[in-house]
């Protein structure tokens, strides 16, 4: 009995550790591309991180002429020796040019490559390096959030993503439980339109983005031509709509292609739940006397809420992130940044202004507003989550 217990405790753990080697792959690359960043943003958000251009490895020394070569780079020119090092190495002379002139220090830029060389004197030696990007961090404690929380353009966006996330999550919710409800109906060509609905969500964003971008042209999309022949229909004067240049459609454009983007999704997701609900339920209620609108609402809706409570989960997170729209649709934030969204502000502060600690800072504040809204979602709205037994 003893040789046995020890054995299954053996077996345990050889299948614990079996486990958990089919699960490194997976752990790694969320390791090094979630967790990883994710620990790094706190602490950046506590730093003010700046770049600067530092000396790389060296490409090409000489000691030969060395007055020479400062006199020339000192007016901007550039030594023939070091013209034909740089050649050797791809460089074209005709891209060449000295950007930067200081004392014992000269940097070359090639705009052919937008690659840097760093010249350096060290006594009767001068030294061509290739330049690297140097971090410097100089901790600020909670100043970053400070600037985050009174930028205007933070609050912008924060009251822009709150109002994409308010009204799309629901009515790509609502949308969905009607289509789900109808395809889920003896219909002719039902497969058709399950595929139909689906089709969106695997289509890649920027191909979605470009089409739409298309559609909501003013003058020959198709959104502004079908608006016009309804308004006429009903004898009403409609002028096109500049949905992707007026302050006041940005917005709702962003929500109506998204929208419709995944509805089909979340239709489907409703779709299967819908199809494991017992056929014993409908029975019953038919038994009773119940109707079909009747039956929906006592029945199906509430053994449906663990489905609906996963999509609300998902489609808030998802919604709090959305930047590719965005940058496809408007090349910007939109115009008077009408479409300027949190993590596009993170995006713009981090890449383009290179303030890296307040985008760090920015992107722990939308992590907090998620985990706060999930939070509330996983002990409050869950409460009313009816699971079938």
């Amino acid at each position: 009995m003893q040789r046995f217990g020890h054995w299954r405790r053996k077996r345990f753990w050889w299948e614990t550790v079996e486990a958990y080697i089919y699960l490194l792959p997976t752990l790694i690359v969320l390791g090094l591309f979630t967790f990883y960043p994710f620990v790094n943003a706190f602490v950046y958000s506590a730093y003010n991180i700046r770049t600067r251009t530092v000396p790389g490895p060296v490409v090409f020394t000489s000691t030969e002429g060395v007055e020479d070569w400062v006199r020339l780079l000192s007016r901007g020119r550039l030594p023939e020796e070091l013209t034909r090092a740089l050649e050797r190495r791809g460089v074209s002379p005709d891209n060449l040019w000295v950007r930067l002139r200081e004392a014992n220090r000269w940097v070359l830029k090639d705009e052919g490559s937008n690659d840097e060389y760093i010249v350096l004197r060290d006594g009767d030696t001068l030294k061509v390096h290739k330049a690297a990007t140097g971090w410097v961090g100089t901790p600020v404690g909670w100043a970053n959030f400070q600037r985050a929380l009174q930028d205007p353009d933070f609050a912008k966006a924060l009251v822009n993503t709150s109002v994409y996330v308010g009204v799309s999550v629901p009515v790509t919710l609502v949308l969905a439980l009607v289509i789900a409800t109808l395809l889920n109906q003896a219909l002719r060509g039902r497969p058709f339109f399950r595929l139909a609905t689906f089709l969106p969500y695997i289509t890649p964003v920027v191909a979605i983005t470009m089409v739409w971008g298309w559609i909501y042209d003013r003058h020959v999309g198709l959104l502004n031509y079908l608006l016009g022949s309804v308004a006429g229909l009903f004898g009403f004067q409609f002028s096109f709509l500049d949905w992707l240049n007026d302050a006041r459609f940005a917005l709702p454009a962003l929500i109506i292609m998204n929208v419709w983007r995944f509805v089909g999704y979340q239709a489907l997701i409703l779709l299967a739940g819908m199809q494991a609900i017992d056929r014993e339920y409908y029975e019953a209620a038919r038994v009773d006397g119940g109707g079909g609108l009747e039956i929906w609402r006592r029945i199906t809706l509430p053994l449906l809420t663990p489905q609906i409570f996963f999509l609300l989960i998902i489609s808030l997170i998802g919604s709090f992130r959305i930047f590719e729209e965005v940058l496809v649709l408007f090349h910007g934030p939109g115009p008077e940044k009408a479409a300027l969204t949190i993590v596009y502000y993170i995006f713009t502060k981090a890449f383009d202004s290179g303030h890296y600690g307040l985008a760090s800072a920015a992107s722990v504040v939308l992590f907090a507003i998620i985990f706060v809204l999930s939070l509330f979602q996983l002990t409050v709205t869950q409460r009313r989550v009816h699971y079938e037994r």
